[in-house]
């Protein structure tokens, strides 16, 4: 697993079936062991590639116990992964966690992807949808204990060693790189990087030295050492001297006090690994730099490049452009170097280890308490008797698949007599407030809703809304960029030209690919596959994110979303008693998951969340009714 994390790939798979059974049986004694100390209040949180089958095995005998997994490697794309012969079943076991946390959000990506294309499971912006349950998935970049790294660098046995390195290459310049001999640590890449620096600037040979220090790594790296070797013997061969030798290469474990001294003494540290998880020695680089603030050049291949952002940020693969890295480095002003420093220091000092792990058990202890729980059948008799008692109400309704079936046709989804008359009746009572929170048009609503007396209308999913006694609509995005429509529209259109019987609907806030024509099956695989192409390559460069509705894909502002309405209608109306908030897709979770937070925070309400329609998805809200005949079906018995 090791190799497949970092991009290696085996040579053979003569062993692989003895390997996976050992793996397995691990991985069993692990959950057997936690399954024996459980107790009840504990949280479980299992680390990294050697545990992934455990989350799965502590969830069959714990059905309720909350447990996280972090994944302190990579996390590599589907096109990789899918190579793994037991893929599904380490990906199956990964998903008995109730949050799954990386490292970066490229990781998170990847591992959203391998779950979408592998499984065929849905990705929503809070997690991955398995099985009707809903596994959050975070990002939590992990830290150092400073402190203690500090009280490291202080050591008795560090300012002599330091000293004598100084002394060893008084009038140099002094380049570190510390690594294990792995292929994906970039030793290779540093070394050739180096040469071309003396190649490419010659005024600064006889000046520069490199200092490599490198242990033996995870593989065996017999191959890798001799062509380390023959890089290192090249480069003093021809920038060398009997006096002098510009590449030094150890291959060999140092005691912690030499470390440290190698990182004070730096005038630049240098790490450029192809592909890394967080990059533990960056950080600590920059806590032996307090007193002399020398410039960090690193990989953009790292887990720690995002975050740190004040380092000299490199490809390794490119050799010039690291020649052109060390270069400037060695020419950067004192005061240039401070403020970088300043800058890394301060993200060093505050995402600490005990910041990260804090971060991860909260993450976990916030994550829904209904994760794994069931939605119950709505209870006519209460929700009548919780109704009758309460003078302040507000009730909000989606519209597709809530109040009316949802019909191949979108234009042909229009509201029943009985819907009319149920919302009528609803809102004539002064005592009620009523929304529409739907992802039509504005002009759609309008139409068909628009001339119930004291009925609040929202469109697009909270981006305009008109007020009850109001007949204006307020734009809630007027301030946002649009721009990014046209370059989603291109990647519906390509989807579209692919996919019979698809189409797009283009809204003023929002763009939605609908397959409700299309063979399902083959639809649904498409939509699958458009949602892992918004996710990794639009997405995260804009401020929108990408829903997965009932037979469509949406992309619309992430600011926005039909959660936004109920707190602005709660704050309009304070002294509201009883909520009932019902929907049917994905885009209504964030209604159910405001009330959730206004329950959690101790906000004094009845609340009735209800999903409408076949749970086959994790949902938070609290109660369901089979269809929209069933709900219009209570909402009459609630109005007479």
């Amino acid at each position: 697993l090791w190799p497949l994390m970092h991009y290696l790939m085996w040579s053979d798979s003569v062993d692989e079936v003895s390997f996976w059974h050992d793996y397995v049986q691990v991985n069993q004694i692990f959950a057997n062991e936690v399954v024996a100390n459980y107790q009840e209040g504990d949280i479980i949180w299992v680390h990294d590639y050697h545990l992934m089958l455990v989350p799965q095995m502590i969830r069959q005998a714990l059905p309720n116990a909350p447990i996280g997994l972090f994944v302190h490697t990579p996390f590599p794309s589907s096109e990789i992964f899918r190579c793994l012969p037991h893929r599904k079943e380490v990906l199956l076991g990964i998903l008995g966690a109730n949050v799954v946390a990386f490292q970066t959000y490229n990781y998170a990506r990847h591992f959203a992807s391998n779950c979408t294309r592998i499984l065929g499971y849905e990705y929503t912006p809070s997690g991955i949808l398995a099985n009707g349950l809903l596994i959050q998935i975070e990002i939590y970049p992990i830290g150092i204990d400073v402190e203690r790294t500090r009280y490291h660098c202080h050591r008795p046995g560090v300012a002599p060693k330091a000293k004598a390195i100084r002394e060893r290459y008084a009038g140099k310049k002094i380049i570190i790189g510390r690594d294990k001999l792995d292929p994906v640590k970039g030793v290779l890449q540093k070394l050739e990087a180096f040469e071309t620096f003396l190649t490419d600037f010659p005024a600064w040979r006889d000046k520069v030295v490199l200092i490599q220090v490198t242990s033996p790594g995870v593989l065996g790296a017999t191959e890798l050492e001799n062509k380390a070797s023959e890089i290192v013997a090249r480069i003093n061969a021809k920038f060398g001297s009997l006096e002098f030798t510009p590449a030094n290469l150890f291959n060999q474990h140092i005691d912690r006090d030499e470390y440290y001294a190698l990182l004070e003494v730096a005038d630049i540290g240098l790490v450029t690994p192809i592909i890394d998880g967080m990059n533990t020695a960056s950080f600590e680089y920059v806590v032996a730099q307090e007193e002399h603030h020398s410039p960090l050049i690193l990989s953009e291949f790292t887990g720690t490049a995002n975050s740190m952002g004040a380092a000299v940020i490199v490809n390794p693969w490119d050799c010039k452009e690291v020649a052109r890295a060390i270069e400037e480095c060695l020419s950067m002003s004192e005061e240039e170097k401070t403020l970088k420093y300043q800058q890394l220091s301060k993200f060093v000092t505050s995402h600490t280890a005990a910041y990260w792990a804090r971060s991860l058990v909260k993450g976990l202890l916030n994550s829904p308490k209904s994760n794994w729980g069931t939605t119950t059948p709505l209870d006519v008799s209460r929700i009548q008797a919780e109704y009758t008692d309460r003078r302040k109400r507000a009730l909000f309704f989606d519209y597709d698949g809530t109040l009316v079936p949802i019909c191949q046709n979108p234009e042909d989804a229009k509201p029943s007599q009985q819907v009319i008359d149920v919302l009528t009746k609803l809102c004539k009572d002064p005592n009620n407030v009523v929304w529409i929170v739907s992802g039509r048009s504005q002009d759609y609503l309008e139409n068909w809703l628009g001339h119930i007396p004291n009925l609040g209308l929202s469109s697009e999913h909270g981006c305009f809304i008109r007020d009850p006694n109001s007949k204006t609509w307020v734009s809630l995005i007027e301030n946002l960029d649009m721009s990014w429509k046209d370059d989603v529209k291109e990647v519906f259109e390509y989807y579209t030209e692919r996919t019979p019987g698809s189409f797009i609907e283009e809204k003023e806030c929002a763009l939605t690919w609908h397959y409700r024509k299309a063979d399902p099956k083959y639809g649904a695989f498409q939509a699958r596959e458009l949602q892992n192409h918004l996710e990794q390559n639009v997405v995260g460069k804009l401020p929108v994110e990408c829903l997965i509705g009932k037979m469509n894909v949406e992309v619309r502002p992430s600011l926005v979303n039909k959660g936004v309405i109920i707190k602005r209608a709660i704050t309009q109306n304070p002294d509201t008693e009883f909520m009932f908030c019902a929907g049917d897709d994905r885009t209504d979770e964030d209604m159910f998951r405001i009330l959730e937070r206004m329950e959690l925070g101790g906000i004094q309400m009845i609340q009735f969340t209800v999903i409408v329609g076949s749970v086959d998805r994790k949902t938070l809200a609290s109660w369901k009714v089979d269809s929209c005949q069933d709900l219009l079906n209570i909402l009459q018995v609630l109005t007479n």
